[in-house]
């Protein structure tokens, strides 16, 4: 898909790990083939898509803040080396939250607190 990041176009990837169903990836090219990970809640992706543009208020207090608005969806993205906002086409967002309810719908997600608590002693799941 592509983004523009302020006044470029940009590429990015939005995706969804049914290994961690409470949280999306958008990784976004930030040039020279360097690509960085933000990892943030679904739940604010879809809050932000329910919102949908009854106000132009972004949804999170964050790091990631999301507008949905009209046919775009804004992301603004801001890190001690830099601000971004970038906009997403929503049909790919919608697509995206789609196929996620469809593997792991939102309330259903199990934790295993064993396999947790090995990989924070970084043992093996």
């Amino acid at each position: 898909m592509d983004l523009e990041m302020v006044l470029a176009t940009t590429r990015a990837n939005l995706a969804f790990d049914v290994d961690d169903p409470w949280a999306v990836t958008l990784t976004v090219r930030t040039g020279d083939d360097n690509w960085v990970p933000w990892v943030f809640a679904r739940s604010l992706l879809t809050d932000a898509m329910v919102a949908g543009g009854a106000t132009l208020d972004p949804v999170g207090d964050g790091d990631v803040q999301i507008t949905a608005h009209g046919s775009h969806v804004l992301v603004e993205l801001d890190s001690p080396s830099g601000h971004a906002i970038l906009r997403l086409p929503r049909a790919d967002v919608d697509r995206l939250l789609d196929e996620a309810e469809q593997l792991v719908p939102e309330g259903s997600e199990v934790l295993d607190l064993d396999v947790e608590l090995a990989l924070l002693a970084g043992e093996d799941a």
